[in-house]
């Protein structure tokens, strides 16, 4: 099967394809955000708002029926456009003669950010960030998702050149991201060994998801 590997800018790349990819790859393990959840509570009961039940059957944990996807097309959309208008962003792309098999999205900012937008709940994690990174601009590998309808293994086999690559071309030197998935804990291990320092959830970091930084090293 052929298949292209390659870096975008976001202005190269069409969401298009994209958002289906995105919306297949969260529903499957370990995430199950199949849809938004229907809890009238603050905060809600499932998770992060998120839920693994079908749309229109009956949810278990908050007993409501959910109505709406965990991700809409126009919202996936609206939130790429507005990351590639609001800071330095760059793409990464698998596509195979099916479809696109893997994408991430990275951009850089300084912690600050990192903790307003990914942990506005957690705000133990302004402080504990700068702990991990320091204070100086990083890359936020903000996705990496795999439609394993196209791919079903192997879709993080080119890791490590993937986050050299996102680095070079955001000219930063540390990368960093949050993640309950153990394929990109191991990957990340595999790939830069003692470069990548991973932080255990809700026993090194203050939140429920492994943080993990990696060093990009000599050139």
């Amino acid at each position: 099967m052929s298949e292209l590997n390659k870096f975008y800018s976001p202005s190269e790349v069409d969401y298009g394809p994209i958002v289906p990819a995105y919306q297949e790859a969260f529903k499957g393990e370990p995430w199950y955000e199949v849809s938004k959840c229907a809890d009238p509570e603050a905060p809600k009961r499932c998770v992060g708002g998120l839920s693994r039940v079908a749309l229109g059957e009956l949810c278990m944990t908050c007993n409501m029926r959910p109505s709406t996807p965990a991700y809409e097309s126009d919202e996936l959309t609206a939130r790429f456009e507005e990351l590639a208008a609001s800071r330095p962003t760059q793409w990464y792309i698998e596509e195979t003669e099916n479809g696109i098999a893997l994408a991430s999205i990275v951009w850089s900012a300084p912690k600050e950010t990192i903790a307003v937008e990914k942990y506005s709940d957690v705000p133990e994690m302004m402080s504990w960030i700068e702990e991990a990174v320091g204070s100086e601009e990083i890359a936020w590998l903000d996705e990496v998702f795999a439609n394993k309808s196209i791919r079903l293994t192997g879709n993080l086999r080119n890791f490590g050149a993937m986050c050299l690559g996102l680095m070079e071309r955001l000219d930063q030197s540390v990368m960093a991201f949050r993640t309950i998935n153990p394929a990109m804990i191991r990957a990340a291990e595999r790939d830069f060994g003692e470069r990548a320092v991973v932080y255990e959830r809700e026993k090194d970091v203050p939140d429920r998801r492994d943080f993990v930084v990696i060093s990009r090293g000599e050139e």
